[in-house]
């Protein structure tokens, strides 16, 4: 009788070890460290208005933080000369895109987009959501959780992102 309490317990006692070698898995990067990337070509804060059928993204424009259209063109030129559309994401080197609709789960709002042209640039999380707060000012998600948080104003999290890409830095 006691084989048999024992043969029940056995599947619940090696799940907790198991537990515990899954949770040494890395877990994807936030904003913090993914904005230091010098090599992303654009950061933006956008807002995605709808989707077309493909599932791209029509965006609205706020501002351009880091561009690869240079920094002695003025604001107003880089927003106009940006993408209207954000096509979604794709992997280096691949022929397929995601489109932007499922990488946002459909949402439209504003988010701090990591950009390479009209695709998001290959990070683990190449967007993140951006929000008012009750005093007017803006701060943006800062994990890779899906829902933002933890929050932290967006002027702090802009200050971090390199001024010189690593390929001028060799020149």
């Amino acid at each position: 009788m006691k084989f048999y309490k024992f043969a029940a317990l056995l599947p619940f006692l090696l799940q907790g070890p198991a537990q515990k070698i899954r949770a040494d898995d890395p877990l994807p990067e936030g904003v913090i460290a993914a904005i230091r990337n010098g090599n992303i070509p654009t950061i933006a804060d956008v807002s995605v208005m709808n989707f077309n059928e493909e599932g791209h993204g029509k965006i609205k424009v706020h501002a351009i933080y880091k561009s690869e259209l240079g920094t002695n063109q003025k604001k107003k030129e880089n927003k106009s000369s940006f993408a209207k559309w954000i096509r979604g994401y794709s992997l280096e080197g691949s022929n397929k895109v995601t489109p932007l609709k499922l990488v946002v789960n459909g949402k439209t709002g504003r988010f701090l987009f990591f950009l390479d042209g009209d695709l998001l640039y290959s990070t683990y999380n190449n967007q993140f959501p951006i929000r008012k707060t009750k005093d007017g000012s803006l701060e943006v998600g800062t994990a890779f959780n899906g829902g933002g948080a933890p929050w932290k104003p967006l002027k702090e999290i802009i200050k971090l992102i390199p001024q010189k890409s690593p390929k001028e830095k060799e020149k």
